[in-house]
């Protein structure tokens, strides 16, 4: 396979703040790879790097790239304020397709007029063959298909600089699926879609035939279309050759071994400075010279960094102050809409510790449905009616709840001390350190708790809003697209902070991987008209698949005889350490007994009382160099002996 990317050594600085680290990989032709790290880790940088975004990086290293174009999907694209229509936007792709369309007409024309008609017939027919081999019959179709596929059938007649935010990054992620470069990088694509545009952007990039690598925290869409996963952590990069899910009991394995390697370096260490403690205690010359070769040793040692650094999760726990009643939430016939109705007749019921997912098209009222059950708005036609003793937090997507005049520190004590200051009933006050230390466990630490807010990145505003969230103390918790903006490691806390929550949830979530941990249900509001309960439970066979994925098909006879080879494996293996262990006990006893032997050699030769006594000082000069010989053997094999000790238990 052709190498379509290279990075070798690849740093890179903002600041201070090293982003990324020596990153070595290789991206070969028709690779699928997720890049996937926690937020600020560099993975956005990686893919400006390699795209030749560099104008404000500043970077060392090498990196190469062999495609003739590439394409970008950045964050920054809703910035696009062009005056041409969504529909002209698209078509212009093909202009070289229009322009020989137009061409071909213009001859057919010149020929219905009586030109040279061998001469044109046979211009025609190339241009015709050339049209036709470049797509030109299904140029149309395709821009069509992409304008339905992404939302934008009703309103492809309007100009790119009246859509929304979100509205021209799906218009941008359109544009290239259409363009089909060789090398397609995404930043975030799902961001902004719903779950049928996820899906139609999964197929189209199944049938595409370049080179991917693409930025999210869509675990599900990684899945479906990423055959490798890159983790940008620390600045470094690993890539795994498999995708997201089955990267994970990979990379655990990765962090058990690093552990062993860890804990096994530590120990040598720790025995290494012991003998080199003993050595000195012992204050003879030739005890000295041992000692500074353990230090040297111990000196060219690349000491590992401990694995427990890379665990440094922040930490979400969803309280309540009341129990609540077991009946929730009551909706009925409820109806609204902003001129035209968004739905209407919508009736369905929420108990006591469920978990409920409202589903369906952008547009479609999910978030607007939120924010009438917590009272901002209000309905047209119908009843909302809570339960007894529920009490609300709620999380928007558009993060309303923060100050962007305050700093992360004035929210968070502001947000702490709410009850104190109102007689809420939380009569603790929590102060200066209390308040740092809650930032810390979300990630903002140092001068960044002061940074205003409206200077954080979209991950940092969403982490904020969270630990304003753990505040609250509300049994039923209404959220808004919780997961956008998250990094995976912060989406998998909050899903475990979901599961552990002992009140009742209501969300907008079009992350399929979420809905699935949680153990929703789903509520789902395409149509202007739900009746009854509207509810279904959530399916899935994902768990399923993959288990027999794993296991495969095997028979019951080779999974014996594998069990009884790992079996006696095991047992020769044991054998061998426990073999090892007592060599490394005998020879530290013999090493011990020569350097007594030394010693006393030693004390012989240096007394002066002994000095005339020719025969003994020949005797014992010659017993030390023979000792001094020995001991240089026994300790080279008992630093081969602790290697190979290390080695069996990793």
């Amino acid at each position: 396979m052709a190498t379509v990317v290279e990075v070798r050594n690849l740093s890179c600085e903002f600041g201070a703040v090293k982003v990324l680290e020596d990153v070595n990989m290789t991206v070969f032709t028709g690779d699928r790879i997720g890049v996937i790290g926690d937020n600020g880790s560099g993975k956005t940088t990686l893919l400006n790097i390699i795209s030749g975004r560099t104008d404000e990086l500043s970077y060392r290293g090498h990196v190469a790239v062999n495609a003739a174009r590439v394409g970008i999907l950045s964050q920054r694209t809703g910035e696009d304020n062009r005056d041409i229509s969504v529909y002209d936007d698209y078509i212009s792709v093909f202009s070289d397709l229009i322009a020989l369309e137009n061409e071909i007409a213009d001859l057919e024309k010149a020929l219905s007029e009586g030109g040279d008609a061998a001469a044109l017939s046979e211009k025609i027919a190339k241009n015709y063959e050339t049209f036709v081999a470049k797509g030109g019959l299904t140029y149309k179709s395709r821009v069509s298909g992409m304008l339905i596929g992404l939302g934008f059938e009703g309103i492809s007649h309007l100009p790119v600089k009246s859509l929304s935010g979100g509205q021209k990054l799906r218009l941008a992620l359109g544009k290239l699926l259409l363009e089909s470069p060789e090398l397609l990088l995404l930043d975030e694509p799902t961001n902004h879609l719903d779950t049928e545009s996820i899906e139609f952007l999964e197929e189209s990039l199944k049938s595409y035939r370049g080179t991917v690598l693409a930025v999210s925290h869509d675990r599900y869409f990684l899945d479906t279309v990423t055959t490798k996963t890159l983790l940008i952590e620390d600045g470094n990069g690993t890539l795994y050759n498999a995708p997201y899910t089955k990267y994970i009991p990979l990379r655990e394995q990765d962090i058990e071994y690093k552990k062993r390697l860890y804990a096994k370096q530590q120990k040598e260490i720790a025995h290494i400075n012991d003998v080199i403690a003993t050595q000195r205690r012992w204050n003879q010359e030739h005890n000295y010279v041992t000692a500074e070769n353990w230090q040297k040793k111990l000196d060219r040692m690349d000491v590992l960094e401990d694995p427990a650094t890379y665990a440094n999760d922040i930490t979400i726990n969803f309280e309540t102050l009341e129990r609540g009643g077991d009946e929730v939430l009551g909706v009925k016939g409820l109806a609204f809409g902003y001129g035209s109705p968004l739905f209407r007749n919508l009736s369905f019921d929420v108990r006591r510790g469920d978990r409920l997912v409202i589903t369906g098209r952008n547009g479609g009222g999910k978030s607007t449905l939120l924010k009438l059950i917590y009272g901002l708005l209000t309905p047209d036609e119908g009843t909302i009616k809570l339960g007894a003793g529920i009490t609300i937090s709620y999380y928007s997507q558009d993060f309303a709840e923060l100050n962007l005049a305050a700093n992360p520190f004035e929210e968070t004590f502001e947000a702490a001390n709410y009850d104190y200051y109102n007689g809420g009933g939380l009569p603790k006050f929590r102060g200066i350190t209390a308040c740092r230390n809650a930032l810390a466990a979300f990630g903002f630490t140092g001068d960044d708790v002061f940074k205003s807010n409206d200077l954080l990145s979209g991950g940092e505003k969403a982490r904020l809003a969270l630990l304003k969230l753990t505040y609250k103390k509300g049994n039923l918790l209404l959220l808004d697209e919780p997961t956008n903006h998250l990094d995976i490691r912060t989406c998998e806390i909050l899903e475990s902070a979901i599961s552990n929550f002992k009140g009742t949830v209501i969300c907008v979530s079009h992350d399929r991987y979420f809905v699935e941990k949680i153990k929703a249900k789903t509520l789902n509001l395409d149509g202007y008209t739900v009746s009854g309960s509207g509810m279904s439970e959530f399916v899935s066979g994902r768990d399923t698949l993959l288990s027999a994925g794993i296991s495969g098909n095997r028979s019951q006879k080779e999974k014996s005889a594998e069990s009884r080879e790992a079996f006696l494996k095991a047992k020769e293996d044991r054998a061998a350490a426990k073999k090892l262990q007592k060599r490394i006990a005998a020879l530290e006893a013999e090493i011990k007994a020569v350097e007594d032997g030394l010693s006393e050699c030693s004390r012989i030769l240096s007394d002066p009382a002994l000095a005339s006594d020719f025969e003994l000082i020949s005797e014992n000069y010659a017993k030390h160099d023979e000792l001094k010989k020995k001991l240089d053997d026994l300790e080279l094999e008992y630093l081969e002996a602790i290697e190979i000790s290390d080695n069996q238990d990793i």
